[in-house]
Parts: structure tokens; C-alpha cells; sequence
């Protein structure tokens, strides 16, 4: 605890002029704080105090936004994919530069209540900063093992033996943030306490939730999760943390908005255009309800009825100029000119829950990650297809206003990549999208799915007639043959730095070292 007394005044101002010197740092750049540098001070605790995260994880979030910013920079990409256990993040860390951390698996495997489901974001907020922690410190044990290891070649050896930078920088789901502002604030506290130097928010209502690709999904206000982003840098901005913001719009595909409440949603709320139809909640079949409701965004609706009465000249203008204005703004200049009378309730197509209808799409997205922009690192489009000109669509909206805008995309598992296009339209995929300045790439789920398969097809061959065989064909000599650590699983764990340790604790003298006699000395002759 910091010591309280007469300096606490000069205590204070020389944090004071330290957060204004890291608020203003060339780290950021591009950010824009609806916060003063007096009042992350005044919410930091006790005077004088500095949080181990400053120094232990700050590095790691640095290096994560050096290597995004770079490869944006150069029309490139960095990329990973989710990582289920310390295991996988282990293998990982030798050939990806980050790590990724899926809610999805986290509700699927890794609730910290252990009870699994599907992406609702529905599981306890600290599921994520758990499994964060776990690889973290995995990380940190295995750099500590290699240098254990290293101590012990010679020059030849270290020459010929590559080092493994361990420390890949983790980037964790924040779904919704569970809750509002301070919910946010303490689930990024967790994130930054276990070791993430990235974290992603998306913009769909807490309570309704839904995987990227799923329905149902309900958007919250434009305000609202600006919001929460300006309280995750808060947060950041308090622990002195460069932690890399990921904001993730689920707009391309939404059903449904919060509330109406933010003029700069209004242009995407579906309204009923047919006036017999009556409200949704009231319907006996809600599905042909929709079918005869004749569901338009507004500026559609106008220009209908404008290219219906002969005056499509007026259409372009009055789509670029409507499409920026609240309802009752746009309903004013149709008035004006001369299509104030054409049909369209948005409050029809409401909900049993009262949530508005949205017409969402590639326009809806650029809209809110540029109203996102100042507050976020990245920008991530979830969209439903893996499609280049729809994501450049994306991307170059939102560079036309915001050119230095770092993008993100989630090469999903939910995509059918077989029929995406040819094997070579495949493979190039990222290097379009690295040039689009789509620059960090994740699958989200590529360790979920690589789990599955390889378990399936080993319990098979397990459970058949050739029994150990198929372990020893399958696993052991496969490990063998690629130079995969884990052959020797012992010393992977370990094993022989705890030794060491036993042996420095005891000045030489102990006698219980593990590996001595151990099973693996039968692996001598293996490289491993």
C-alpha cells in the first residue's frame, strides 16, 4: 500500500503528467478518448500505486499493435486461429505470431461453470480471463523450460537449435462485455490481470447474444457500444496497459436493434410499407405476416414511390442525403420534396420484445465502424459469407473516411470453404484481403475442429482390431517423424527443469530426480 502524507499532491501531478504523456503517445495516435488524462488518474487507487500488468503484459499488447500496424502498412496480414489448451498453443508457438481465444469455445468447452452450450454469451464473465490465464502462464513455463534447456548446450547447439519466442501475444473475446460500463471495465481488468494483450467487443444487446453466424441477432444503439469501447480503453488507460481493442460489428447480417434511440441507426430500421397488415406481435403466422408487410428501410420506400411517379432523377441525391439523416429528418425532406405521404411504421415490425427491425448489410457495418473508429485498434465485419467484393465493399467504405483504420476478419468455420471458389482462390484469399488492409485474420475454431478430428479418427482405429497399434502408427511414430515435442511427454512437462530446480534448491544434492530412470530413456535414440 502507497504511504499517504504531505508529498501525495506531487505524487499525483507527476502521474498527472505521466498519463499525459502516454495518452498522447504515437501508440495512439488515432485514438480519440471522451476522457480526460485528470480523470483516469483520479479512478486509478492508491496514490503511487503501479499495477504488476504495467510491467509483466504491457510488452505483449505492444508488440501485438507493432506487428498489426507493420503488416497493415504493407498490404499484409497476420494470422492464427483459436486455441483450445496449452497444448495446442505450445505447437502453435512455433510457426503463428499471435494467439487467438474463442467465446465460442469458451461456451462450448471452457465455461468456468462447466456447463456447456452454444454462443449466447451466456456463461460466467470470467470464462474467458480463466483460459487466458491458463495459456498465459503456459507460455511462461515453456519460454522458462527453453532457457532451462539452452543453459545447458553448447555454442554448436544453440546454433543449430531454433528459438521459439513463446510469448505470442493472446487476443481474447469480450462477446458483449456482459453487462454495461462497469461490467466491461471489470471483465477488462480480468483480461489484462491474465495475461491478453488484445480483447474484442461486439456490438449486440447483452442478454440476446448470438454467434456471428446465427440469427437473431439484436444490435444495441451506436451510442451504446462506443460506450463501451471508451470504457475498455478506460479501463486499459487506468492499469497503463496498451491493450489492442478489437471492435467486431455484427451489422451485415443483424435482425433486430435495441432501441431507437441513436438518429445514425435510423437510416437501416425496416419499416411495414403495406398498411393492412397491422402490427407482428398481433399475427397468427408472423412468417406470412412478413411476407405481406412489404419491409423497406425508409429511404427505399421513397425512392419507390419516386421512380413509381416518374422522378427517378431524384433518387441518387436523395439516397446519399436521406440515408445520413434520423426518420423524422429524412421524412421532412421527402416532404419537401413531395413523397411525404408514402406509407412506412417502423413501430409495425416491432418484436414481442420490442426490439425494432433492421435491414442490415454492408452499408449498415461501414456506418458503425467509422462511429467505432475512434475508440477501436481494429474493426472486425462479421459477415455471412466469405466473399472479397463484399468485404472490400466493407473496407474501402471505411477507408474512404478513416485511411488508417487497421480491419480484422474471422475466417470461419461456419463458412462452406469447399464451394467458396477454387483451391487457388482459396489460398490467396488472405493476401486480397492483407491488401485491402483486412491485416489480422483469425479461424476461430480451427482448434476446436482440429481436436475433433484427430480424437475421432484415433478412438476408431483405437477401438478396432488393431488395438495399440493404432496408437503407436498414428501417434507415437507420427511424433517421430515431424519432430513433434510431445514424444517425449515428460520432459514437455517439465520434468527436466524441475530437476534442475530440486537440484539448485538442494546445492547438488538430491537424490529423486525425476528423469533418472524414467521410461523415456528408452526415447535416446529418438532426435527428441
Amino acid at each position: 500500500m502507497a504511504n499517504f502524507n504531505v508529498n501525495d499532491d506531487a505524487i499525483v501531478a507527476k502521474e498527472l503528467q505521466e498519463m499525459k504523456e502516454w495518452m498522447s503517445s504515437e501508440r495512439f495516435k488515432y485514438t480519440e478518448r471522451p476522457y480526460t488524462p485528470e480523470q483516469v488518474v483520479a479512478c486509478r487507487g492508491d496514490i503511487g500505486s503501479v499495477t504488476s500488468s504495467e510491467h509483466m503484459y504491457a510488452p505483449l499488447a505492444t508488440k501485438l499493435y507493432n506487428l498489426v500496424r507493420a503488416r497493415f502498412n504493407e498490404g499484409k496480414y497476420s494470422h492464427t486461429f483459436g486455441c483450445l489448451d496449452p497444448v495446442q498453443l505450445v505447437q502453435m508457438n512455433k510457426y503463428l505470431e499471435t494467439v487467438y481465444v474463442s467465446g465460442w469455445q469458451a461456451s462450448s468447452t471452457a465455461s468456468s461453470s462447466n456447463e456447456p452450450g452454444p454462443d449466447f454469451a451466456d456463461y460466467p464473465a470470467n470464462s474467458l480471463p480463466q483460459k487466458v490465464d491458463q495459456l498465459f502462464k503456459a507460455q511462461q513455463f515453456h519460454a522458462r523450460k527453453q532457457r532451462n534447456a539452452r543453459s545447458k548446450m553448447s555454442a554448436e547447439e544453440k546454433k543449430n537449435t531454433p528459438v521459439v519466442d513463446y510469448f505470442r501475444p493472446i487476443v481474447a473475446d469480450g462477446d458483449t462485455g456482459f453487462g454495461g460500463m462497469t461490467s466491461v471495465t471489470k471483465l477488462i481488468k480480468m483480461m489484462i490481470e491474465s495475461g491478453a494483450s488484445g480483447v474484442h467487443l461486439e456490438d449486440q444487446k447483452v442478454g440476446a447474444k448470438k454467434c456471428g453466424h446465427l440469427g437473431g441477432k439484436v444490435l444495441v444503439p451506436v451510442r451504446e457500444h462506443a460506450d463501451r469501447m471508451a470504457a475498455a480503453r478506460l479501463q486499459a488507460d487506468i492499469m497503463k496497459h496498451p491493450l489492442v481493442l478489437v471492435c467486431r460489428t455484427d451489422a451485415d447480417s443483424a435482425n433486430f436493434l435495441e432501441n431507437d434511440i441513436d438518429p445514425r441507426d435510423h437510416p437501416y430500421i425496416a419499416g411495414a410499407t403495406n398498411k393492412e397488415v397491422g402490427f407482428s406481435v398481433d399475427a397468427e403466422d408472423p412468417i406470412a405476416w412478413m411476407d405481406k408487410a412489404g419491409l423497406m428501410r425508409y429511404s427505399d420506400a421513397v425512392a419507390a414511390a419516386m421512380k413509381k411517379a416518374g422522378k427517378g432523377n431524384l433518387v441518387d441525391k436523395w439516397m446519399k442525403d436521406s440515408m445520413a439523416l434520423s426518420n423524422d429528418e429524412a421524412k421532412a425532406l421527402a416532404t419537401k420534396l413531395g413523397f411525404g405521404d408514402v406509407f412506412w411504421c417502423k413501430q409495425a415490425p416491432r418484436s414481442r420484445e420490442g426490439f425494432f427491425r433492421v435491414i442490415g448489410g454492408i452499408d449498415y457495418a461501414v456506418m458503425r465502424a467509422i462511429a467505432f473508429s475512434p475508440v477501436s485498434d481494429m474493426i472486425w465485419c462479421e459477415t455471412s459469407t466469405p466473399s472479397i467484393p463484399e468485404i472490400a465493399d466493407f473496407a474501402n467504405g471505411v477507408h474512404a473516411v478513416v485511411p488508417h483504420q487497421i480491419c480484422a476478419y474471422n475466417l470461419s468455420p461456419s463458412f462452406n470453404w469447399s464451394i467458396a471458389g477454387s483451391d487457388n482462390d482459396i489460398r490467396n484469399f488472405q493476401k486480397e484481403l492483407g491488401k485491402l488492409g483486412i491485416t489480422w485474420h483469425f479461424v476461430t475454431l480451427f482448434g476446436f475442429h482440429t481436436n475433433a478430428l484427430a480424437i475421432d479418427q484415433a478412438a476408431k482405429a483405437y477401438a478396432g482390431p488393431d488395438g495399440m497399434l493404432a496408437y503407436v502408427q498414428m501417434v507415437q511414430n507420427q511424433e517421430r517423424v515431424h519432430g513433434v515435442e510431445t514424444l517425449t511427454h515428460q520432459k514437455w512437462s517439465g520434468a527436466e527443469l524441475m530437476d534442475d530446480v530440486l537440484q539448485a534448491a538442494t546445492g547438488g544434492g538430491a537424490s529423486t530426480s525425476a528423469l533418472h530412470g524414467a521410461t523415456e530413456d528408452q526415447f535416446k535414440q529418438s532426435k527428441l
